[in-house]
């Protein structure tokens, strides 16, 4: 069997690829990890940087790929970012996947960053294993944790456990924008016109905190641009699902989301905070668990970073981490350094210095 390391670093041949490497997906698979999000990742993302996607290839099937892409002379880097929720090389089997590893870090570059690598995935061993084989120093850095829902069994149940938490009547609020205004509520449905859906769920999401603090997908014209790619992506495919809460004609709250592997995963959400005495975000968290339950789907994944507010209603949760490779020659050893010994002695006196002017304050 014979077996070929490619390296590919044009969005062409990147294209190319696109049957033979959903062929490498798994009955595991997620949406984060098909053909489509990446392409979407690199248009959107990857302006200033070079390509660099390592696939390996046992005879005419593409056994495993590494996403990556050169980012410097210097540094290589998964095409992963705060918008991933996650990154993993894939491969049909652990042989394939060694050697994709093998190849990334034998790549002449002085530091390697893995982002959002899943803490349970077996990727993550076999990068530890294959980094010791070599005497390659690493790093693993904690990411993020994202709550899940889990969606199986009662869900009578499961709102007796969670409802301690809400912290707000969500169950009496859905019933007065019922009672006074002419509500209209939408759960976890493929849009009919998906640009002008897009307009009005994009501006209730940048209408808030989150347009105040610039983390809007309106924000920035790449984020916007990979938003809308991944929407028409998975629209394409069947699994784009959109969910809204309407108060007499308005948008008051939006959601984003794919169902994938029988699990409905959160892309961005967002309410008008015009309306938050009556928390339509919260109320329609609530409504879309419920259906969750009613379609027999196997879990609701919120994704991104913990927060209060996905608290509420979750029942577990994913650790992910950031796993870094430093070369060992000058460059790669300054790198291991400051990750290893300086940048934890300047994050220590970063929030002394700022605890010492609150306590000032």
């Amino acid at each position: 069997m014979g077996e070929a390391i490619e390296w590919i670093t044009t969005s062409h041949r990147l294209a190319e690829l696109a049957a033979a490497w959903d062929d490498v997906l798994s009955t595991s698979s997620t949406p984060f990890d098909e053909h489509a999000w990446f392409v979407a990742w690199w248009e959107a993302f990857g302006g200033g940087c070079g390509l660099c996607v390592c696939a390996v290839w046992r005879d005419d099937r593409l056994a495993a790929i590494a996403p990556l892409l050169r980012r410097s002379a210097l540094s290589l880097k998964g095409l992963a970012n705060e918008h991933s929720p996650l990154f993993r090389p894939l491969a049909v089997d652990e042989a394939a996947l060694r050697r994709a590893i093998e190849a990334i870090l034998a790549r002449d570059a002085a530091e390697l960053e893995l982002f959002g690598i899943p803490s349970d995935e077996p990727v993550l061993a076999a990068l530890v294993s294959e980094a010791r084989r070599r005497g390659v120093r690493h790093v693993i850095e904690a990411a993020h944790v994202s709550p899940i829902v889990e969606t199986v069994g009662s869900v009578d149940a499961w709102r007796a456990a969670s409802k301690p938490r809400w912290g707000a009547p969500l169950e009496r609020f859905r019933r007065k924008m019922a009672r006074d205004h002419d509500c209209r509520t939408t759960l976890l449905e493929a849009p009919e016109e998906l640009d002008g859906t897009l307009d009005r769920g994009f501006a209730v999401e940048a209408s808030g905190w989150k347009g105040r603090a610039g983390t809007a997908i309106l924000s920035a014209p790449e984020t916007e641009l990979f938003y809308r790619a991944v929407a028409h992506a998975f629209a394409r495919r069947g699994s784009l699902r959109i969910s809204s809460i309407e108060l007499d004609g308005e948008l008051v709250a939006f959601d984003l989301t794919i169902l994938h592997g029988n699990r409905l995963h959160l892309l961005k959400t967002g309410f008008d905070e015009r309306f938050r005495r009556l928390a339509p975000g919260l109320v329609m968290r609530l409504s879309i668990i419920e259906q969750c339950f009613e379609l027999g789907v196997d879990a609701h994944e919120l994704l991104g970073a913990d927060s209060e507010w996905k608290r509420k209603f979750s029942t577990a949760e994913r650790g992910h981490v950031t796993f870094r490779a430093f070369a060992p020659n000058l460059t790669g050893t300054g790198r291991y350094g400051y990750r290893t010994v300086a940048r934890p002695l300047l994050r220590r006196a970063y929030h002394r210095a700022k605890a010492i002017r609150a306590r000032q304050a």
